[in-house]
């Protein structure tokens, strides 16, 4: 019996120091995400029937990557060309106006993303400030 408890108690032990790391590593690789400059936060969803995910968009100098605010991994889930990047109208997603839907598309690809009306301000001056198409 004894034996019994003191495995127990260590397994239960090295459950929540996992645990711990876990939650520190999500942390912390959410806190580094966010502190980067050109960051800001948002959600996301693939198409119209799907939920919300919430992330961290990031600026580059040509391209806007979105990472998953949860997650291990560390790449963007998708990464899109400032050139010939559309953006729609804001739609009104919450009553308070706080949050506004837009929807991506390059070339054949759509995304949505919600975010404040500020951060939609700066995407539709971030990509009407790249460089003109078509010129040398």
């Amino acid at each position: 019996m004894n034996t019994f408890l003191y495995v127990t108690g260590w397994v239960l032990g090295a459950l929540v120091l996992l645990s711990v790391m876990v939650w520190v590593y999500i942390n912390v690789r959410a806190r580094r995400l966010d502190g980067r400059i050109g960051a800001f936060r948002s959600w996301s969803r693939p198409d119209t029937q799907s939920g919300w995910a919430s992330g961290i968009g990031l600026f580059g100098v040509e391209t806007l990557s979105w990472y998953r605010l949860i997650g291990f991994g560390g790449k963007p889930v998708y990464t899109v060309a400032r050139r010939g990047l559309e953006v729609s109208a804001p739609i009104q997603h919450s009553a308070d106006g706080s949050m506004v839907e837009l929807r991506l598309k390059s070339g054949d690809h759509r995304y949505e993303l919600a975010v404040a009306p500020q951060t939609y301000n700066a995407i539709v001056s971030w990509v009407e400030s790249g460089p003109p198409i078509g010129r040398a």
